[in-house]
């Protein structure tokens, strides 16, 4: 008999990619399938690996839904097959989630489950909106309904509805029926924790009417109670200058990880699409004798720096070599290393490189560099009368297959910024949405990846000087 597989049951949390627990982000990496619902931002699903099988498993009001039943069989069906399947609920599984309903059927058919649990909205978006469900003095108690059953007395209480968009006005009634007066706090937030959220704030007689006007659209949580007046005291003072703005990476996974907390510190929601993977190569034994023959060795990414010391071996061999950096930010990693470089030019770029070369280089020229290089240094440099080679010692390869969600939903929705570090992201990210319903702003590492960006057709907004995410944050900020 063929081995079983396992289900997770995760919560994804309330919509910000960041939301989603640790564990969570684990199973995922281990998923061979994922049946994701509708309230999951896609970013979370490009935490996978590759060649995963993505099933849309949502519910939309009114619209397209899988029944919970066929649900049941597809989860029991994939572990049968030996397959590891997460199940990724919006919020938490087992809070308005149905995830009861499909351990139950696990269980049933002697599937092996775990349930990872998951930030819950009703919590979660109030709390982005500054509102603290409870407050001593003020709210000891939070219940939390679905759509318009409320029940229940109402003396220090906070009425949290989820769902509540199709049914508002008579959860509002029932509030009213209930004991709370029209003219209680009450607050709407729609798609809460995420770029789009909004918060419409009113009180229990003209939320319904405000929420109409806006054109509120699910999901979105309601609150009832004493707590909404306290927003304007518990939202932060400053805002984040990139509240709001999806920002995609389209860098190397070594430089997205690096990158993604800058900015999310500032307020974004990054999505880490690399369109480029870095590998180096496997060392020649004639690699070393050529670099030991040199006078001058040239960098001009960080890839080619980080796969260097292979190369090299004992890097007191190369001391009477002198090194050249495209940049600051190579001529860093370069001092990371234990190398400091005996000139930096204005970079990144070969044009840069080659305007401010100095005459002093003198000897053999090495430039280290990855398969994609075009071989425009060497040129310009034999141009100028120097004796230069290239050696490739790193490979560039495209990333690895966007997602189908997240390709729909980036065509759908579209983005604010996307990062390009060379000509060759910009191409390939091109040719995988070459039309967007809202075309987004690029921001592009140096002139070279800013040239190559324009004659694919990006909309090239600012030129970071340096790769760097300081760099490329300044250029975002200033534009």
């Amino acid at each position: 008999m063929a081995k079983s597989g396992k289900v997770w049951l995760v919560g994804a949390g309330p919509g910000a990619m960041g939301l989603i627990t640790q564990r969570g982000k684990e199973v995922l990496l281990q998923a061979h399938v994922v049946l994701y619902d509708r309230l999951v931002n896609p970013g979370i699903l490009l935490g996978t690996r590759p060649k995963t099988l993505f099933v849309d498993a949502g519910k939309t009001p009114r619209g397209k839904r899988m029944e919970q039943d066929e649900i049941h069989r597809l989860l029991i069906r994939f572990a049968k097959k030996g397959l590891n399947v997460v199940r990724l609920k919006g919020g938490d599984p087992y809070v308005f989630g149905r995830g009861g309903e499909e351990a139950e059927a696990l269980v049933r058919a002697e599937i092996p489950f775990e349930v990872v649990p998951g930030v819950t909205a009703g919590i979660a978006a109030p709390a982005y909106a500054g509102i603290p469900v409870t407050q001593r003095g003020i709210s000891t108690e939070a219940v939390f309904r679905i759509g318009h059953q409320a029940q229940g007395s109402v003396s220090g209480k906070t009425l949290v509805g989820y769902m509540s968009v199709d049914g508002l006005d008579q959860f509002l009634i029932d509030a009213i029926e209930l004991g709370f007066a029209k003219n209680t706090p009450a607050s709407l937030i729609e798609r809460g924790t995420t770029t789009k959220q909004r918060v419409i704030i009113g009180t229990v007689g003209t939320l319904a009417k405000k929420a109409t006007k806006r054109m509120v659209e699910a999901p979105a949580v309601v609150v009832v109670g004493d707590v909404v007046s306290l927003r304007n005291l518990c939202t932060p003072k400053t805002k984040k200058p990139l509240l709001g703005k999806r920002v995609i990476l389209t860098v190397s996974e070594n430089l997205g990880k690096e990158w993604r907390k800058v900015f999310e510190e500032q307020g974004a929601e990054v999505w880490e699409i690399p369109m480029t993977r870095i590998e180096a190569l496997p060392v020649q034994k004639k690699w070393r004798a050529q670099v030991l023959k040199s006078d001058w060795l040239v960098f001009t990414s960080a890839a080619a720096v980080r796969a260097f010391p292979s190369v090299a071996g004992d890097l007191r061999g190369i001391s009477r070599c002198k090194i050249a950096a495209v940049g600051k930010s190579t001529a860093q990693i370069l001092h990371s290393i234990g190398l400091v470089p005996d000139w930096v030019g204005a970079g990144p770029g070969s044009k840069e490189l080659l305007s401010g070369w100095p005459k002093k280089a003198q000897g053999r020229i090495l430039h280290l560099t990855g398969n994609a290089g075009n071989g425009d240094i060497v040129k310009g440099l034999r141009n100028m009368g120097f004796s230069v080679e290239r050696l490739v010692i790193y490979k560039n390869s495209a990333g690895e297959e966007v997602p189908d969600p997240v390709l729909r939903i980036l065509r759908k929705e579209g983005a604010d910024w996307v990062i390009f570090a060379s000509g060759t992201a910009a191409e390939r990210f091109r040719k995988i949405i070459p039309r967007w319903s809202s075309e987004p702003k690029v921001i592009a590492i140096g002139p070279a990846t800013a040239r190559s960006a324009k004659h694919v057709g990006w909309k090239v907004c600012a030129v970071a000087k340096e790769p760097s995410s300081d760099s490329v944050l300044r250029g975002i900020l200033k534009s």
